[in-house]
Order: structure tokens, then sequence, then C-alpha cells
């Protein structure tokens, strides 16, 4: 019997990001005194009151994925409007979630609510036009846009730019949906960093590294370079995509050490071959004339130090031009 049960629950939970409700378990056939003998021994965990997960399946999860149980938790067991904002929108959007605090869901809830923070959940009380929900995994979620910007207020510069750029690559919004949102809310309390963020956004940015690597470069005071840029050179037909380039300074700038053949990332190679192409591809670089400054992920956090290997790229490229 409890086999039936438990399957009757496995439906539920898969639309729930592993979750269940006590009422739900209930009504499943299931009574109080089999949930407290699973928690006990450990079968299930609660992960907020009256919200479980199997344990097995919790172990497995990304902290993405337990915010996205915890958000279907939430959603499930308040009553009245309610849509998934801020970084829990952006969870369940997809975007990265470097730096992000997930320990806490975001709620917006209609003009009169009071905004309040319990129980794990930050009810933030605010007008939402129809344009900026949207449904997802059945829930009320806002739009792209609105999203990135409410997570910019709350949320510190950097890891706000890893959430707008991913939007903008994956198309999720526009430059211009973001400066409308933000201009909208610029009497709102965090708009000042939202409208950086907004101002500093690009979705040519391929990673959350990279993102931060724009970052570092801009906190290094060194000017913003291009990025994903082409060079091709030679009858040979060859091409390299670099991830960053100060065009003026003649000197290019790649993350982790990863190399773009052309136009793709050689997938399939051994790592000795890699690395062979790799300084054929910087050798041929620097023949035409290009610095190269490398960079990992470990550096992201000086960027006194990235700034300091880019100067000196620029006085060599310099040197360089005027010899």
């Amino acid at each position: 019997m409890l086999l039936v049960m438990d399957l009757r629950l496995t439906a539920v939970s898969a639309a729930q990001a592993g979750a269940v409700l006590r009422r739900q378990v209930l009504a499943a056939g299931i009574s109080d005194d089999e949930i407290s003998r699973r928690i006990r021994s450990g079968t299930w965990i609660a992960i907020r009151r009256g919200a479980y997960v199997e344990r097995s399946a919790w172990r497995a999860m990304s902290a993405a994925a337990r915010h996205r149980a915890h958000v279907h938790a939430v959603v499930a067991s308040l009553t009245g409007p309610v849509v998934v904002s801020h970084t829990s929108a952006a969870v369940m959007l997809g975007l990265p979630t470097w730096g992000l605090d997930l320990s806490t869901v975001h709620v917006t809830r209609p003009p009169g609510v009071s905004t309040r923070t319990e129980a794990g959940v930050w009810h933030h009380s605010a007008r939402l036009p129809d344009d900026q929900v949207i449904e997802i995994d059945g829930m009320a979620i806002t739009h792209p846009a609105r999203t990135v910007v409410d997570t910019a207020r709350v949320t510190d510069f950097e890891p706000s730019v890893v959430v707008a750029d991913a939007a903008l690559r994956a198309d999720l919004t526009t430059s211009g949906e973001l400066l409308e949102t933000v201009d909208h809310m610029r009497d709102w309390p965090g708009a000042r960093n939202a409208g950086r963020v907004v101002e500093f956004a690009d979705g040519r940015a391929e990673s959350v590294g990279e993102s931060r690597g724009r970052v570092c470069i801009d906190a290094g005071g060194l000017p913003q370079p291009d990025l994903q840029v082409v060079i091709t050179d030679g009858p040979d037909g060859f091409t390299a995509r670099v991830d960053y380039l100060f065009t003026g300074h003649r000197t290019i700038g790649e993350f982790n050490g990863r190399v773009k053949y052309g136009r793709s990332d050689a997938p399939g190679l051994d790592p000795g071959t890699a690395v062979w192409l790799e300084k054929l591809r910087e050798d041929r670089l620097r023949a035409m004339g290009f610095e190269v400054v490398r960079f990992i992920w470990v550096e992201l956090s000086r960027p006194d130090l990235v700034a300091s290997r880019f100067r000196q790229a620029f006085a060599r490229a310099a040197q360089r031009t005027h010899a």
C-alpha cells in the first residue's frame, strides 16, 4: 500500500523540484506518524515546516536545485497572489547563482502587504504589471528584465553583473528592456546599483568567469575591452577568437587559459595536444604584434594584480610600436 502512495507522491515531488507538502502527503494516504518515522529514519528531511524532500535526492542536489525546491515549497504554502522574484526568480530562470545569497526565498506580493522577512522568506510589497510576470513550473515568476533589476537592487555589483550578462547572452531579455525597467524604478531602494549593473551588462561575456573578469578589469581602473573578437591573419586562414581585446593597446586578455580555435573550443583534444595548439596560437598572436595576458579564477579577486599585468603588457606593446 505504501508503495502505491509513494508512487503518487513521486509525481507530485517531480513537479515541485523534489519537494512535497504535508497536506499533499496526507492526501496520498500517508499519516503524520509515518511522516515522523521517515524523518526519524533519515529517509526524508524537512526543508521547512511542513515540506519534505527525500534525503538521497537532497544530497544529490546543487545549491540552485535546493533553492528551487524551497521556492516550490514556499509558493505552495502561501495564500493570496504571490510572484517569485529577485534572486529566487533568477534561479528559476536558470541564471548563474555565483555570489547570490540562496538562503532566503524572495517573493513579491501586491501593494498593501507588509514587506518583511520571516521563516526564510523575504516578502516584497510592490506593483507588478502583467507584462513583468511570466509562468514557470505553474508558478508566477518575474519577467527576466524585472528579475535582473530586482536582483541587482538586493545584491552586490559583481554577482548582479554575472546574472545580467547571462540573461542577455541567453536572449531572455534585451538591453532596452533592462534600461526601461530600471528607469521606471529609479527611485526604488537599490536602484543606483541596478543602474550601474544595467549600464555595464554585456551579453557577449560567455561565462561566469568572463563576466567576473570584466568586473575585475573595471575595478583595476582599466578601460573596458571589446569582447569575443575574431582575429584573422595570413593566407592560411589563421583565426583566433579572444575573450578580451584592448584594441588601442594591441593587448589580448584570456580568462582561465581557455583557448578558442576558430568557432569551436576543439572538443575531444587530449590535454597535450591542446597545450601545444595553445602555444602555437599564442605565438602566432604575438608574431602579429599582440601582447597576451592570461588570468585564472583565483586571481579575479585581485584586480590590482590583474591590472598590473595588463599595464605591463600595454607598455610592452607601446615600446614595440615606437621601436
